[in-house]
């Protein structure tokens, strides 16, 4: 896969507005086997482990992907084999000669559910939403380098650019297009006005979201289904029943080794996302005296068994890693992705160096994502064989989410991250557990904070000798250990066809259905 441009010219971003005037659906991937002509009609359930998460809408977040791309759009997608810009709600794009001010023409014809029209206004507005502080998203910090935006109309808009940056098309593909006006109540839960294929017509906390069918969506046609489901069922053994007793037709995420009793069975596919980015990981807050030493941080990665943990937990889907990247990033180095190997002498090693062996660890996990719960057991085997004490701490997921993005654990945490399969600034300055200014560790360095800035303020690809710097950075000081690199599964019924994702894993249902 090649690596994202930080711009798009205005002949390319014209040829790709020709290509989706001419279907192609390149800014998403697709399932192989459509199983014969779509038909129309029908209602798709869904089930996910954890309920969506509104208030963080505007940031990347799991329980948010069945959401995201069906009740509204962005400007750009990527495509999955080139991470080249594809047109959405923008249909051509220029950027300046000094890379500093990007000139989008927006779609005509586009209206939010409630029939308002979106204007360029609407994004400008978005775009100082992503701007406030109490607002998550993990591209703030290209928002926040904005000098001057101006509509043009309704449908022509120019952004201005304090620096040129590297991933500047980042903050356009994942910045969903949610109706300004009622911003508050969508981050409430109570208001969901979008411009993408399907209309929110029911939702319960904790419960799920019932969708029906926009009539007035831009892309003429689509989408095929008349409505879909989704209901939160918290054990995924449970979501495999309901996907086996036909209750459902599409499973999000299910624990790696329950998905796998699936593979073989006809009457059901288990699809995984090609994006591979879903990491998991392990984080430390740095300010507890325990984990301020990165001797601690390196015993407990050599003492964790990523092997064990790929087969028990991920069922063999994904590999093992050191470093945060999907394999199609331009930071990825095979050399370096098992610089961690299992060693408990090593980490006894460095524990007895530290004065650290027998001490008290915390470790948080989301109890409702099931590998999770598997990866938590797995290491606090690992942490006591190694001579520290671990105290394994649940949590639901909202909470759990709200002290990753405060940076509030006084421990440890396990969890998964995105962003190594698009451009490397973007982990680097916009992934929670990576955030140069301000990360879910509380690890601040000038020297950290100097790379990042180098990847992310470069004009065009990040040199090859930056990324092997900042590769050689986080191995040392390990205020992140990455353990697995794997990917988000749909365990779908085989009378699904259609079925598409973004380059973020984001459900596309745009062309949809179910076989009768």
């Amino acid at each position: 896969m090649i690596a994202l441009k930080p711009r798009a010219t205005a002949v390319a971003a014209a040829a790709a507005a020709l290509m989706l005037a001419a279907g192609c659906t390149s800014a998403v991937n697709q399932q192989g086997d459509t199983g014969g002509t779509p038909s129309r009609g029908g209602t798709l359930r869904i089930v996910q482990g954890a309920d969506v998460q509104p208030a963080t809408l505007m940031s990347q977040n799991n329980p948010n992907f069945s959401l995201t791309r069906t009740v509204f759009n962005s400007l750009i997608q990527y495509d999955h084999k080139t991470l080249e810009p594809q047109p959405e709600l923008a249909t051509a794009w220029e950027t300046s000669a000094d890379g500093k001010t990007l000139t989008f023409t927006l779609r005509e014809g586009v209206k939010f559910h409630d029939g308002r029209a979106f204007t360029a206004a609407d994004v400008i507005a978005d775009l100082e939403i992503i701007q406030r502080a109490e607002v998550a998203s993990q591209v703030k910090g290209i928002a926040k380098q904005i000098a001057q935006m101006k509509a043009e109309g309704d449908t022509k808009l120019t952004i201005t650019f304090k620096r040129a940056m590297s991933n500047t098309l980042d903050l356009f593909l994942m910045m969903p297009i949610i109706d300004p006006k009622t911003a508050d109540a969508t981050f409430a839960g109570t208001s969901f006005n979008g411009t993408g294929p399907f209309k929110v017509e029911k939702y319960t906390p904790g419960q799920g979201f019932t969708l029906k069918r926009n009539d007035q969506y831009w892309d003429s046609g689509k989408p095929l289904l008349d409505g879909v489901t989704i209901t939160v069922v918290r054990d995924s053994q449970s979501m495999l029943s309901s996907l086996k007793s036909g209750q459902s037709e599409l499973a999000l995420d299910l624990a790696p080794l329950d998905a796998t009793t699936i593979k073989n069975d006809p009457a059901y596919k288990l699809v995984e996302s090609d994006a591979n980015d879903s990491v998991a990981y392990v984080g430390y807050n740095v300010t507890v005296p325990l984990l301020g030493d990165k001797k601690v941080r390196q015993a407990i990665s050599y003492a964790i068994d990523r092997d064990r943990i790929l087969a028990q937990v991920y069922g063999g889907i994904g590999q093992v890693t050191s470093l945060p990247w999907a394999p199609s990033s331009p930071a990825y180095d095979q050399a370096l992705v098992k610089h961690f190997t299992h060693d408990v002498d090593k980490a006894k090693s460095l524990l007895q160096e530290a004065g650290a062996a027998g001490k008290t660890v915390n470790v948080y996990y989301d109890s409702g994502f099931g590998p999770n719960n598997g990866m938590a057991e797995i290491i606090q085997f690992d942490l006591t064989a190694a001579g520290l004490k671990p105290n394994l701490q649940p949590l639901q997921a909202s909470d759990f989410l709200s002290k990753l993005r405060s940076g509030g654990f006084d421990g440890m945490f396990v969890t998964a991250h995105g962003f190594g399969q698009i451009g490397p600034a973007t982990l680097l300055g916009g992934a929670f557990p990576f955030n140069f200014t301000k990360n879910a560790s509380s690890f601040v360095s000038p020297e950290y904070q100097q790379l990042a800035e180098k990847v992310w303020f470069s004009p065009g690809k990040p040199d090859a000798q930056t990324l092997a710097q900042v590769n050689d950075f986080l191995l040392d000081q390990q205020f992140v250990s990455d353990l697995v690199t794997s990917t988000h599964t749909y365990a779908t019924s085989s009378k699904l066809q259609g079925l598409s994702w973004t380059m973020l894993d984001y459900l596309d249902l745009d062309d949809a259905s179910l076989a009768k």
